[in-house]
This record gives C-alpha cells, sequence and structure tokens, in this order.
C-alpha cells in the first residue's frame, strides 16, 4: 500500500500548487517559522521539515495549511497514523476548500484499506466534489467511488470458495508466483525469487491428489545468474515463453524469450525478436493451448493506457505477426497486466488496476465472441480483496484454480501459491475443456514419430488446432472443448495421413489414443473415419469435405501416388443393395477428388458391400466399424 500513499500524496502537492501556499490568517512569529519550514520541505530536508511545521502548529493549532503540509511530510515518511490525524484535521476545519480533496482521497482511500467501504465511499464522494471537472484527479475519484460501491455489494454477495496453500514443499522459497499448469493438471511451472534476488524458472509434478513432488528448477538452459520471470507453457508442456530483462541480446528493459522441450531437454532460449518485443517494457506472458497466439502485458506505445494488453500469433510461416492491442475493450487508461487465456481458447483473465474492484489490482474475466471482447466483469470476493490479485491460473477443465496470494496468514511478504475450487457461478461461464494425449509411432517398425497434428471441428468445418508430437517419444497432447465433435488428423512425409473422428462430452477427462501411421508402400491402406453419408444413402454429408480435402492435399504432394477408394457396409439388407450402395459410396469420394482436380486414372472406386469385415457383425459398434469407406496404395 505504500505506493498508494505516495500517489495520494502527489495529488495533495498538486492540490496545494494550484492554491495558496500561505495561510494569510498566521501571526507575524507563526509565518517565518512556517516560511523555514517551506525551505526545508522544498529541500527535502524532511526531518527538519517535520518539526518547524510542527512549531507552527505550537502557535497556531488552527493552521490549515501547516496540517495539510504535515499530512504531506507524515505521508512520506510512512506514517499513517500522523497523516492521518493531520488530514482529519485539515478537512474539519475547512471541509469545502479545493485543497481538502487530496486529504478526503486519502481519508477514503485509509477507509477502503481496512474494508470500510461505506465510509471510503462518503469520503470519495467528498473529494470527487472538490476535485476539478473531468480532470484525472476528478476520474480517480469517481472511479474510487465506483469500487466502494462495488466492494460493499462484493462483501454481502461472497463467492463460496475455501483458499488454500499449495504447501511448504511447493512454496518452498520466501516469494513465489504466476503458476501454470499442463492440461493434463500434472505439471506446475511458476517462477521463484532466491534469497540471493535471483529470479527462476521452477516446476514441479504431482504425486497424487493434492500432494507435490520437490521442485526443481526447469533447466540451465533457461536459468541463469540474471532474472527469468513470468512464463507460460503450452497445453502439452513443450513450449515456453518466459520473461528475461537486461539480457545482451534483449530489445527492450524486459523481452520475451520462447524455449521448445524435445524429449527432456529444453532448448537454448531465443528472443522472440523485433516484430514481438519494442524498447520499452514486454512481460507477463500467456499462450494459447496449441502455442500459436499469445497474450503479454506492455506499456509499448500505441496503446490505450500506461500498461496495455497485447496479442500475437504466429502465421503460416510460423513466424509471430505484429502485437495487436486489445483495445479499449478491455484496457484502460492505467495499468492492465497478467493475462490469462484458458485453455478453451477464449475465456480471458487479466488484472486491472483502472476498473471498479476490492483495492489496487484485481482479476477480470471477459469472454470473446467471434473477435469480439465482451465487457469485463470482476470475479469478486474473496477472489479478489483489498491486496493486489495478479497471476490467475485455472486449470482446463475450469475446476481448479491457481494465485498468487501476498496476504497469506504467514505474513512477513511472502508471496505464496494457493488454490481453490472454482465456484459454480464462475465454471458456469467457463466452457470446460478435455484433452487427447498418445503417442504416434511407425505401425511396421514400432519407431516413434515426429508429426504433424491438425485438429478440426467437424460442426464448424474449421481447423482450431495444430499440435506435434515429439521426436524423442512421439507423445502428444492437444485441448478439446468439451461437447465438440472433433476429427484429427496426422500426418507425415513418406506416410499415409491417419484420420480419427470422436466426440467430447463432459463426463471422459481425456482420450488417450496410440497412433500407428502406415509408410507409402503398395497395398498399405487407411480408413477415412471422417467421411458420413445418411443410413442407407451415398451422398457425401458436409462434414465429409474436411476429410476428403486431406485426401486431396495428400494426393497433390505424392503425385505418383494411384489409390483404390473401397467401399464397405454391415449386413443389415441384402447383399445385392449393399454392394451396390459400398459401390456408389466409393464412386461418390471419388467424383469428389476428380472435382477437385485429382486426374481420373489415378483413383480406383470399388465397392465389397459386406464382404470384408473389420470385426463382427453382432452389435452396432461393431456393425458401425464395418460401414466404412478406405483407400489403398495401388
Amino acid at each position: 500500500m505504500h505506493r498508494v500513499f505516495l500517489f495520494c500524496f502527489a495529488l495533495a502537492t498538486i492540490t496545494l500548487q494550484n492554491a495558496s501556499a500561505q495561510d494569510v490568517t498566521l501571526s507575524r512569529k507563526a509565518r517565518e517559522v512556517y516560511d523555514k519550514a517551506q525551505k526545508a520541505w522544498q529541500d527535502r530536508k524532511l526531518p527538519e521539515a517535520t518539526e518547524l511545521f510542527e512549531k507552527v502548529l505550537e502557535i497556531e493549532p488552527n493552521s490549515y495549511d501547516t496540517h495539510l503540509r504535515l499530512a504531506q511530510v507524515y505521508e512520506l515518511q510512512r506514517k499513517p497514523d500522523l497523516v492521518r490525524k493531520h488530514y482529519y484535521k485539515a478537512v474539519n476545519l475547512k471541509p469545502d476548500a479545493p485543497q481538502s480533496a487530496a486529504a478526503f482521497q486519502w481519508i477514503g482511500r485509509d477507509h477502503f484499506n481496512v474494508q470500510r467501504y461505506d465510509s471510503a465511499q462518503f469520503y470519495f464522494e467528498k473529494a470527487f466534489a472538490l476535485f476539478p471537472a473531468r480532470s484525472s484527479l476528478s476520474r480517480l475519484a469517481e472511479k474510487s467511488v465506483a469500487s466502494a460501491r462495488f466492494a460493499q455489494q462484493a462483501v454481502k454477495n461472497p463467492l463460496s470458495i475455501e483458499k488454500k496453500s499449495m504447501g511448504d514443499t511447493v512454496n518452498f522459497l520466501g516469494t513465489q508466483y504466476f503458476p501454470v499448469m499442463t492440461a493434463d493438471d500434472e505439471t506446475l511451472i511458476f517462477t521463484g525469487l532466491t534469497a540471493n534476488r535471483d529470479e527462476n524458472i521452477y516446476f514441479t509434478r504431482r504425486i497424487k491428489g493434492d500432494r507435490w513432488d520437490v521442485p526443481e528448477e526447469i533447466s540451465k538452459t533457461i536459468n541463469t545468474p540474471n532474472n527469468e520471470g513470468t512464463c507460460t507453457v503450452s497445453a502439452d508442456g513443450r513450449t515456453l515463453v518466459f520473461t528475461a530483462c537486461n539480457r545482451p541480446d534483449g530489445l527492450g528493459s524486459c523481452d520475451l524469450y520462447i524455449s521448445h522441450k524435445v524429449g527432456k531437454e529444453w532448448s537454448q532460449p531465443v528472443n522472440l525478436g523485433h516484430e514481438v518485443n519494442s524498447r520499452e517494457w514486454e512481460s507477463q506472458p500467456s499462450l494459447s493451448a496449441d502455442g500459436h497466439t499469445l497474450y503479454f502485458a506492455s506499456d509499448r506505445k500505441g496503446g490505450v493506457g500506461k500498461r496495455d494488453i497485447w496479442m500475437t500469433h504466429l502465421d503460416d510461416k510460423k513466424q509471430w505477426t505484429a502485437p495487436k492491442n486489445l483495445g479499449p475493450a478491455i484496457n484502460t487508461p492505467d495499468d492492465e497486466n497478467a493475462p490469462f487465456i484458458h485453455a478453451n481458447g477464449r475465456t480471458l483473465f487479466y488484472s486491472s488496476n483502472g476498473l471498479p474492484g476490492m483495492g489496487g489490482f484485481d482479476i477480470f474475466i471477459t469472454q470473446k465472441t467471434d473477435t469480439v471482447w465482451a465487457a469485463p466483469a470482476n470475479i469478486g470476493y474473496p477472489i479478489n480483496t483489498v491486496s493486489d490479485q495478479v497471476g490467475l491460473f485455472i486449470a482446463s477443465n475450469g475446476e481448479n484454480a491457481y494465485y498468487t496470494d501476498d496476504n497469506t496468514e504467514k505474513g512477513g511478504g511472502r508471496s505464496l501459491l494457493y488454490t481453490f475450487k472454482v465456484p459454480e457461478s464462475l465454471q458456469k461461464i467457463i466452457t470446460p475443456t478435455r484433452y487427447a494425449k498418445g503417442k504416434v509411432f511407425d505401425k511396421k517398425t514400432g519407431t516413434v514419430l515426429a508429426s504433424d497434428i491438425d485438429l478440426f471441428d467437424l460442426k464448424t468445418q474449421t481447423k482450431v488446432g495444430s499440435f506435434t508430437s515429439d521426436s524423442q517419444n512421439g507423445s502428444f497432447l492437444a485441448v478439446l472443448n468439451s461437447g465438440g465433435e472433433y476429427a484429427f488428423y496426422v500426418s507425415k512425409p513418406g506416410y499415409l495421413f491417419k484420420s480419427l473422428s470422436f466426440s467430447v462430452n463432459n463426463d471422459q477427462s481425456f482420450v488417450d489414443l496410440e497412433i500407428p501411421l502406415e509408410a507409402i508402400e503398395k497395398d498399405r491402406a487407411e480408413v477415412l473415419n471422417n467421411i458420413f453419408f445418411k443410413t442407407g444413402e451415398y451422398i457425401l454429408d458436409d462434414k465429409s469435405k474436411v476429410e476428403l480435402d486431406k485426401l486431396t492435399d495428400f494426393l497433390n504432394k505424392n503425385k505418383t501416388i494411384k489409390i483404390e477408394i473401397s467401399g464397405h457396409t454391415d449386413d443389415v439388407g441384402s447383399d445385392t443393395e449393399n454392394m451396390a450402395l459400398s459401390q456408389r459410396r466409393a464412386q461418390s469420394v471419388q467424383y469428389y477428388l476428380q472435382q477437385s482436380g485429382i486426374a481420373a486414372d489415378r483413383i480406383l472406386a470399388k465397392g465389397y458391400g459386406e464382404t470384408k469385415p473389420v470385426a463382427p457383425n453382432d452389435s452396432d459398434e461393431n456393425r458401425q466399424k464395418n460401414r466404412r469407406i478406405e483407400w489403398r496404395i495401388l
């Protein structure tokens, strides 16, 4: 709260500069002492100024200007009891004087800090009435009034949460902050400040339940004797963006750096470059789940306020685009920082001291529809308190929250990591996500493969994510929005692409996928899992377009390959009907490929009816497996 006191001190100084600096009612003797006190004040000789101003009050106990000056001196000396004494005296002497505005503002903040919000509102309203209309000081008082009103209602309607320390194993330093998690909720990464004032990045893994392993430094490649601060990680834990200041390759005071994990090792961090970093301050990054969109805080030119939230994304050439300011819907003339984009890609949390709240920095939530951000909402008390709240992280399933709190029961100025169950009122507006994880490997040799993975929403026919599997172990993790119907495409040069189809519901936490890829060799075949027909019909459903375009792209990249498209049915219906239906379905796919520019002599369409089942026709699930379209290398 010291910076608040000093800020209000500046307000008082500005106010007095616009008014008479002398109290005409002072006696000659008091005036001489006051003038000496003023000179000491101007020379920043605070002890001398304090002594002289106190002597003025011994002569003239009701000197309004002297009480104001003493309040300012004691504020600078961080003696709030004496500040309070003299500001109260001043406003009692001249409650309607314009110079009293800053005193009322300080008294209002003093009440606000101890959660006497109704009294705070009273004094803030007094200040608002006295500050010059439409001035920055007037806007501050107006915002303070709104915060006091908000706080009164918030404490009457608290969120049902139970904050819980993450324990001494995790909170092993005096200060640790900005926690982030992988989508599987198994790895926690955070920033810690050592006793030597060295900021480093640490990680710990969940052992079981709420138990965590002993934190370790994330990597000697990333941590250096300089400070490495606030970081963010992609959902799969393999892309890390972090803040580092005053490095030899830095472009500004603090820059953003990126590192990629292959196997168990992190790559040498690379500055994100002139496109993202400026000559100013860039920090507090937050990556989207797939690592392709980056939000961060910066005081660079072109913003709305002091520090704003900005966004950049990877283009088709894997280059970061010029950052865009999120605009006045999110940013205010004051400070916004610590953005966190939830794994669902549409819910943004961030901290602001420019909107009505509980005091200092509060955490706000906003939702994106298409490209438009909704008006931010304060997430409420007691997540937000009179202390600064920054660095909130909500797990991908929307159920658990992790954040930093410096107003702990242990005191001593420690910043600890806390967790709590997200209240239902918040869970209702956070679309939860699930995830698919697994491994990609060569079907014949079992060798793990680095491959590209594209995720499509079949309902909207749009790509919703791009991922890669690890070259060292073939593993991958992809985030899925609950309730979605997805197509999953795995591709690698020299191999047939693999398609999978699945839906995600609220009862699933994740989908586990083992994905074998077939090398491009004669007679190797794959099922087109995302080709859809209505029952008994051969007209392609619109949802089939994504899959067919993928096959078209494969054939365009492998121009010498010829394929057979084969149609298959279950045993429902007559043999003749099934043979005819399977032939027509195969021909529908063939026709689509030809219309997409693939030469007719490269595609053979053939129907096999029910003659080549892959499972017994003894259940609906097995019959569905038998109703399929395959493609085979000729």
